[in-house]
C-alpha cells in the first residue's frame, strides 16, 4: 500500500480516534485546532498543533489505547498505509520528521510515567489509610466481643480478617471518635 495523506476536518467535540479501534495504518498530525486525550473516559492529555498522535498503535498494530475528541474545531493530516516498508521510506527522507515523531513519543512517556507515579502514591495514601481503619475496626471487634461473648460479634471480626488478610487490630490504628458509644469498652475506660 502507498502512502497516502490527506487532511480532515473535525468539528468541535468530535472523535478523532476512538479507544480500543483497530490501528488502520494510520497517523495523525494536528495541523490546526485542539484536542484532548481520554482513557476510560477521563482526560488524561492535550494535544496542540504541530503534534502527532495516534503513532504507537499503527506503529505497534495494536488497538487504540486512547480516545482522541476536538476541543474546537480542527484540521488533521491522517497519513494511511504506514506499514513497515512506507514508514521507512518517509523516515530516510525526511529525518526531521523522525526526530520531532521520537521526542513527541518520549515528552507522552515522560508524562505517563509520572502522572502513573502521582495515581501509585495515591493509592499508597488509601491503601493505608483502609489499612489503618481495618485494623482500628479489628482491635475494637476484638474487645466487644471479648466483654459481650458476642458470637455475632466474633463472626463479623472473623470476616473482617479474612477478608482483609489483616489478623489482629492495632489500638494505634483505632479512631475514637468512630466509636462514641462503644468508646468505655473499647479503650476499658
Amino acid at each position: 500500500m502507498t502512502l497516502q495523506k490527506f487532511l480532515k476536518k473535525f468539528t468541535k467535540d468530535e472523535v478523532i480516534i476512538r479507544e480500543g479501534s483497530p490501528p488502520s495504518n494510520e497517523i495523525f498530525f494536528l495541523q490546526k485546532g485542539g484536542a484532548c486525550v481520554e482513557i476510560n473516559d477521563k482526560i488524561v492529555g492535550r494535544i496542540n498543533p504541530g503534534q502527532w498522535f495516534g503513532e504507537m498503535a499503527a506503529l505497534l498494530q495494536t488497538n487504540r489505547t486512547a480516545t482522541v475528541r476536538a476541543l474546537i474545531p480542527c484540521d488533521v493530516l491522517i497519513f494511511r498505509g504506514l506499514d513497515d516498508e512506507n514508514l521507512n521510506a518517509v523516515l530516510q527522507k525526511d529525518p526531521k520528521l523522525l526526530r520531532k515523531l521520537l521526542l513527541q513519543m518520549a515528552e507522552r512517556m515522560v508524562k505517563s510515567s509520572q502522572r502513573h507515579v502521582h495515581n501509585v502514591e495515591d493509592l499508597d495514601v488509601k491503601v493505608e489509610r483502609y489499612r489503618k481503619a481495618i485494623s482500628g475496626t479489628l482491635f475494637a471487634l476484638d474487645r466487644i466481643a471479648d466483654k459481650y461473648k458476642s458470637k455475632m460479634m466474633e463472626e463479623v471480626r472473623d470476616h473482617l480478617r479474612a477478608s482483609s488478610g489483616i489478623a489482629t487490630g492495632d489500638a494505634t490504628d483505632m479512631d475514637e471518635r468512630a466509636f462514641r458509644t462503644s468508646k468505655k469498652v473499647v479503650l476499658g475506660e
